[in-house]
């Protein structure tokens, strides 16, 4: 069994990539590292995308929602702290400053991998893999099908959603 490190950053990735990686890293196929900036992250995203659809006439409805989202990640992630970081700098480039912290997350996990959607930042393509620093910056699905070798839509248990499919510039 493969048992990679992997910072996972789910406030991008649609709800099946979320239940998808929750559901491998429960099993043992990797190790889901989060700091405090990613779980800010995903609570704001979730939260923005939460409203959008329901309104906010219903804001217990939302905070349910919410804290069942992060008790479910609770049980598998392993939660690292950024405060204070000094490690080395993100790639030359990257425009999002907001994205730093997604960066010292992994350095601080010592992870292998970074999952995102937000593809739009990730390191340039270095032979064929978005990598700076030892760290691969993927998809969910190239996560799931290309380096675990799994069957994310098996994993799911439905057929997964078209437009969810985000897939870099990546060779598998």
């Amino acid at each position: 069994m493969r048992r990679d490190r992997t910072q996972s950053r789910s406030s991008i990735p649609a709800s099946w990539s979320r239940l998808v990686l929750q559901r491998l890293a429960a099993t043992g196929r990797f190790q889901a590292d989060w700091s405090e900036w990613i779980i800010a992250e995903t609570w704001r995203v979730l939260t923005r995308r939460w409203l959008a659809e329901h309104g906010p006439d219903d804001e217990e409805a939302l905070a349910r929602a919410a804290n069942r989202m992060l008790r479910r990640f609770l049980a598998v992630m392993r939660l690292v702290s950024i405060r204070g970081f000094v490690g080395p700098a993100p790639w030359p480039g990257l425009k999002d400053a907001d994205d730093e912290p997604i960066w010292a997350t992994a350095v601080v996990a010592g992870a292998q991998y970074t999952v995102s959607h937000n593809i739009e930042d990730f390191p340039p393509l270095v032979e064929g893999r978005h990598v700076f620093g030892g760290i691969e910056y993927l998809t969910a699905i190239e996560f799931v099908e290309d380096v675990l070798g799994g069957d994310a839509a098996a994993v799911y248990g439905l057929p997964l959603p078209p437009g969810g499919l985000v897939r870099s510039r990546r060779v598998p």
